[in-house]
């Protein structure tokens, strides 16, 4: 009995190693592929972080994402005052908040760049640069379906303490707050990848984080 054991093992036991060998690749394969998960998202829309009214482009990982946009802001008139209008940017950088939802994502951003082309009846003979510059905080939400489509709500905040030529916007508010609103696509859904759920940012961002 114990010579056929021995032999039984001697006979498995190079099986059960090249099992291991060929099927750990395969699992390492997939543990990468879940690390690696990452996502790109392009919107239109208008406010701060589409430039105006503009594009903005996402790419992130997990919790974290970096944007760029540019737009344009229309020439319009304010009593007497003509605002020109303008071509516009902002750069940033945004943290999802984990809802443990599959369609809801939480985020908070802060951007620099445009925030907006501003007047107020103080400025009547005032000479003053209309474009306003700077730091701008923002916090909203994001609505990411299987589809692909995303929708984005957010609320654009700045104040005269964070822009830029400080000196040539007098006047300007101390606190100011402008809604946001863009729709898109999620583009990594276009990469030919079948499973498409893999590009959802809820299966990076886990309760445990």
């Amino acid at each position: 009995m114990g010579m056929l054991r021995r032999e039984l093992i001697r006979r498995i036991a190079p099986m059960i190693f090249l099992c291991f060998v060929f099927s750990s690749p395969v699992h390492a394969q997939s543990e990468n592929q879940e690390v690696s998960n990452y996502y790109l998202n392009g919107n239109l829309g208008f406010g701060m972080i589409y430039g105006g009214l503009g594009s903005n482009v996402e790419l992130g990982k997990g919790h974290f994402s970096g944007f760029g946009s540019f737009g344009y802001a229309t020439k319009r008139v304010v009593d007497t005052t003509t605002i020109n209008s303008t071509w516009n940017y902002m750069l940033g950088l945004r943290y999802y908040i984990n809802a443990n939802s599959d369609i809801l994502f939480p985020r908070v951003g802060l951007g620099y760049g445009w925030i907006t082309n501003y007047y107020t009846d103080q400025l009547a003979n005032v000479d003053y640069m209309q474009k306003v510059e700077g730091l701008s905080l923002h916090l909203g939400v994001q609505f990411y379906t299987l589809d692909g489509l995303v929708v984005n709500f957010d609320l654009g905040m700045a104040s005269n303490l964070a822009i830029t030529q400080v000196d040539q916007h007098p006047y300007f508010f101390d606190f100011y707050l402008r809604p946001m609103i863009g729709v898109g696509y999620g583009i990594t859904n276009l990469f030919g990848d079948a499973d498409r759920s893999k590009h959802i940012k809820n299966k990076t961002i886990r309760p445990s984080y």
